[in-house]
């Protein structure tokens, strides 16, 4: 089956779930956004909705079901002045071969369609920014057409689409394996390339170029390279520091392939190993994420493999003389999340973090270790998650006086105060839950020490 018969397939399977016997649905794809002070836009992402049942990504573009006339794709056809700008796009005969759509029509055409729905129910999923710039879609306004949006139903119906997104069809698979195949050469190089001297920003360049070298069209999401200190802080913005010898440098880039995105993270030395409290810890947020990802099976709790992480972090925590006291019971107490604040990974798709991560019903916790988990469900055979331990030593935690008072007995603060400048390490690959349990999607990318230490050894020759 190919990705066009695999998209009319998932607009059949969903007409099917959704049930409306009247109305419409509009998935909007989402408006290009200006760049303040030049005549160009930010990147754009179609919304994942859009892309996820239309199969396009240009912007402007809506989809749009009738249960009496099917699916309909309305896409934005350039004038002469944008032709002129930016180009004249693509041309709709080839949306409709790419999407399998057999309606691809003018966006110019959509008020009339709307029109001859007027006073009937209307559901939006998508983009909302239809109801706000409807001029963008060529729509002199909403209001005018007297269309009645449901706001119950169109909530109900984008539920229904995140709980189809969450297993992952094998064209959509095939996507995610190219781009974690971008990924991967784009990871080796920032392992081979990073060294005393050179900025956390100019080995993001490297990293990125290998990635676009090997097809990718785009990133993921920002890629964050943190040295030092900096890795500990979980979303670090590349800087223009440079990397000095005795650091560990963590790098958490992802390649996107036709709108589906890898996320990985691996951390390794700017010189050639891993030395002292560095490679014990890495060693240790090794082993949890490797225990973890052997826990991926049908039906394991995502919230359960996570509290599992957490403890064997703890007990590893405990043996290096960092924090006192049972392992379990200082998981009870958050301890561990002073060193380990997010959760275990997410769910990875058209997003970086996916749609469908709480099963519905299920509401997220305060508790300080779990307050940032991105997936409360039971896993399933074709979810797609992320597994990414870390410790961290993030000096807004450690040096915040109600904390160390609440975890006097249980932290070596003595032994974690010299060691507030050491930065962060975090392991993250991208698992497939199969029937027999886990695919790491990732696995090509070296992360043993001996596979990292082999390759610095041999850069830094």
């Amino acid at each position: 089956m190919d990705h066009a018969q695999a998209l009319n397939q998932r607009r059949e399977e969903t007409a099917r779930a959704w049930a409306i016997s009247r109305g419409a649905v509009l998935v909007p794809a989402g408006l290009m956004l200006p760049v303040a002070g030049t005549d160009q836009f930010h990147e754009f992402h179609p919304h994942p909705e859009h892309a996820y049942l239309a199969g396009a990504s240009a912007p402007a573009g809506v989809l749009a079901f009738d249960p009496g006339a099917g699916w309909t794709l309305f896409a934005h056809v350039p004038g002469e002045d944008e032709v002129v700008w930016t180009g004249a796009g693509e041309p709709l005969e080839e949306t409709a071969a790419k999407t399998g759509l057999d309606r691809v029509l003018p966006l110019a055409a959509l008020g009339q369609w709307l029109e001859r729905r007027r006073g009937e129910p209307i559901a939006i999923i998508g983009n909302r920014d239809l109801l706000t710039d409807p001029r963008g879609y060529g729509l002199a306004s909403f209001d005018h057409l007297e269309l009645d949006v449901d706001e119950e139903l169109s909530a109900l119906l984008s539920l229904s689409v995140s709980e189809s997104r969450r297993a992952k069809a094998p064209d959509e698979l095939e996507h995610m394996r190219l781009a974690a195949q971008a990924s991967r050469r784009g990871h080796l190089a920032g392992m081979r390339l990073a060294r005393a001297g050179i900025t956390e920003r100019q080995l993001q360049v490297e990293i990125e170029a290998e990635f676009f070298r090997e097809g990718a069209l785009r990133t993921a999401y920002s890629s964050l390279v943190g040295s030092g200190p900096n890795g500990a802080v979980l979303h670090f913005a590349p800087s223009p520091k440079p990397m000095r010898d005795g650091e560990l440098v963590l790098v958490d880039a992802g390649a996107e392939w036709q709108q589906y995105a890898s996320d990985v993270t691996r951390t390794y030395p700017v010189g050639q190993r891993f030395e002292g409290v560095h490679r014990d810890l890495y060693a240790l947020v090794l082993q949890v994420q490797a225990e973890a990802i052997a826990g991926v099976r049908p039906g394991v709790e995502f919230k359960d493999l996570h509290l599992g992480a957490a403890n064997t972090l703890a007990a590893g925590l405990v043996d290096l003389g960092i924090l006192r006291g049972n392992p379990h019971d200082l998981v009870d107490r958050d301890v561990h999340a002073l060193f380990f604040p997010h959760g275990l990974g997410h769910m990875l798709g058209l997003s970086t973090h996916d749609a469908g991560g709480c099963l519905a019903g299920r509401q997220p916790s305060d508790r300080f270790g779990l307050k940032w988990l991105r997936a409360d469900l039971p896993l399933q055979p074709g979810y797609v998650v992320t597994i990414e331990p870390g410790v961290y030593f993030i000096r807004a935690l450690l040096t915040d006086p109600a904390r160390r008072a609440a975890f006097a007995d249980a932290v070596a603060w003595e032994r974690v105060d010299a060691m507030l400048d050491l930065g962060g390490i975090r392991i993250e690959d991208d698992v497939l839950v199969t029937d027999a349990g886990a695919g790491v999607l990732t696995a090509a990318i070296p992360k043993s020490i001996a596979e990292i230490e082999a390759i610095r050894r041999e850069a830094l020759a």
